[in-house]
């Protein structure tokens, strides 16, 4: 009798586990667009959650977004960014603790590259047609030297007590866009976390932000695209375990005028875009924020003086070079053969 009220038990309760579905560990997917990209999360939970905490967990992630670009977008004109940049003054400007926290890896960035990051050269990224104005008509080489006289990160005094920031200089544009998409990947992971969530793969316009492992136990597995304008190729996979990678290049974002090929990332040095074999350059770091500003650095100190850097600093980056008959060649730096292999 017992016996047979324990098989009933049993079954019962296998009956009852069918009927709830799959149990352990799931992954879920949220896509979106935001900051003027698009998004993907997944992130593995340890056991089936409910549609409302899916839901709420899509809130925390757009929301965690649009923190960022409420602070840090040239586009929006009511924005702590837009704001400081119509200022005409050297008066002190308050800002959230987020925005100067970007400022002042921007600003270290900037001095590690020998000045060929800066978060001031918007009038030149406005001049030739990447900002949110339209290109000017007329680039010559004073037109060119004039919006040099404002770009220079130097040019902006950061107080951290106080939180405020200052121009030195009446002109002075500062433009994140080359950091703040792999700043707001962070957010997100650190959004999670916080919530429970240590296991996720955060994409914010290309910036990743990997972090414990996947649904299958392993590390995620992140592709290096092949830097081809007409189609979405694999150079090779990395595996991602607490790191985030970033990458930069032309081959999304240019122009052709004239027969010439216009990159969007500019060098503050000259005020004009980058030219040479580099085509991209992807870097892996701890901060999905540190590897975005360090991807366009590279990418606009070029090939020697760039993977001079990247090794002076130990960072982990691949530099993908264009060759005449249409093919790239990989340059690991020393740090990233270690992590990755040949």
């Amino acid at each position: 009798m017992n016996l047979s009220l324990s098989r009933r038990s049993l079954l019962f309760l296998l009956l009852l586990m069918a009927a709830c579905g799959p149990q352990g560990p799931q992954e879920y997917a949220f896509e979106g667009r935001a900051m003027g990209t698009s998004y993907t999360v997944k992130i593995v939970a340890e056991a089936p959650l409910e549609s409302a905490e899916t839901d709420r967990l899509a809130g925390i992630i757009y929301a965690a977004i649009e923190d960022v670009n409420s602070k840090m977008s040239t586009y929006k004109e009511d924005s702590e960014l837009s704001r400081f940049n119509q200022l005409k003054t050297d008066e002190p400007f308050a800002v959230s603790a987020e925005t100067l926290q970007v400022l002042a890896e921007a600003q270290r960035i900037g001095a590690l590259s020998d000045r060929a990051y800066d978060i001031t050269v918007g009038p030149l990224v406005n001049l030739w047609g990447f900002g949110p104005g339209a290109r000017a008509n007329d680039i010559s080489d004073e037109v060119i030297e004039n919006a040099r006289a404002s770009v220079g990160w130097e040019k902006i005094e950061i107080d951290a007590a106080a939180s405020t920031i200052r121009k030195l200089h009446p002109d002075v544009y500062v433009d994140l866009s080359s950091i703040a998409k792999g700043y707001g990947s962070d957010r997100v992971g650190e959004a999670l976390a916080a919530e429970g969530y240590p296991r996720y793969m955060v994409e914010l316009g290309g910036e990743i932000r990997a972090a414990g492992r996947n649904l299958g136990g392993e590390p995620w597995r992140l592709a290096i695209e092949r830097p081809v304008e007409d189609q979405r190729a694999i150079e090779r996979v990395v595996a991602l375990e607490n790191l985030s990678m970033a990458t930069s290049g032309d081959y999304r974002n240019f122009y052709d005028a004239d027969g010439e090929r216009i990159s969007h990332t500019i060098d503050p040095r000259t005020g004009r875009p980058v030219r040479g074999r580099v085509a991209a350059v992807s870097v892996i770091d701890s901060s999905c924020m540190t590897a975005d500003g360090w991807a366009t650095a590279l990418t606009a100190l070029g090939e020697e003086e760039g993977f001079t850097i990247a090794e002076r600093e130990q960072l982990v980056a691949l530099f993908q070079l264009g060759q005449d008959d249409g093919t790239f060649e990989q340059r690991p730096t020393t740090a990233f053969t270690q992590h990755f292999g040949e």
